[in-house]
């Protein structure tokens, strides 16, 4: 069973196995954006950071291409957190799309779909980190994910937000105003604990919303640009 205290104990060890020296600066993330896969896997990476993703160019949510990966059971326990896809600083994935400062952006949502061939539903995850990979912030999917079935997650960026159940040893303003890394996995339920079962993975539609007030202001800085450049092309 998925606890608060028991996910809490296992990100930060994942996260402390998975860490590097600390060093790079924020960058500036896009808002808002969605990563879907179009023309290949846009660098992001599987289980571990050796693992290539494969890119597949039909069958997503929207019949669209969308990014996949395989991940096997046997040398997992029960609840235990396991990140199957990676979109990290240190890649370039999404050219750096996700990067920045995101409470200073304004970015109130975080989307993505995903799916999975496992026989029993799975619970998904989402871990948001600074570029060091540590600390971090995971928010949990607690309704579970049938197989066969794209599925949405949704994940509020609010330090409110009930789904995070742990910062490790961090705050919700240290994490969010750097993040580096986004990673999205499962916890382990009892029935594929330490079963030798290779799963598939499929993850599309990756998404960061800003809240309503700067999305606004977006579009109409963009109507600005769009009318200066006519202006320009007409003189």
């Amino acid at each position: 069973m998925l606890t608060k205290a028991r996910y809490a104990t296992s990100a930060a060890a994942l996260a402390l196995a998975l860490s590097i020296p600390f060093g790079r600066p924020a960058l500036g993330a896009i808002v808002p954006f969605t990563e879907d896969f179009a023309a290949d896997s846009a660098n992001w990476r599987g289980a571990s950071d050796a693992a290539l993703i494969t890119w597949q160019p039909a069958g997503g949510p929207d019949d669209g291409s969308f990014i996949s990966g395989v991940f096997n059971f046997a040398a997992t326990s029960a609840g235990d957190p396991v990140v199957q896809f990676r979109g990290q600083e240190e890649f370039g994935s999404s050219g750096g799309a996700f990067v920045g400062d995101w409470i200073a952006d304004g970015i109130e949502q975080f989307t993505a779909y995903v799916r999975h061939d496992a026989e029993v539903p799975l619970t998904f995850f989402v871990r948001f980190s600074l570029p060091s990979r540590f600390p971090g912030g995971t928010a949990v999917s607690f309704a579970p994910v049938p197989a066969h079935t794209w599925t949405p997650i949704i994940i509020p960026i609010a330090a409110s937000n009930p789904q995070f159940v742990t910062f490790e040893n961090s705050d919700f303003d240290s994490v969010f105003g750097n993040i580096g890394n986004v990673q999205v996995g499962v916890s382990v339920p009892e029935g594929l604990a330490g079963v030798d079962a290779t799963v598939g993975f499929d993850l599309d539609k990756v998404a960061i919303v800003p809240e309503p007030a700067v999305l606004t202001l977006l579009v109409v800085a963009a109507g600005a640009g769009m009318v200066r450049r006519r202006r320009t092309v007409q003189r």
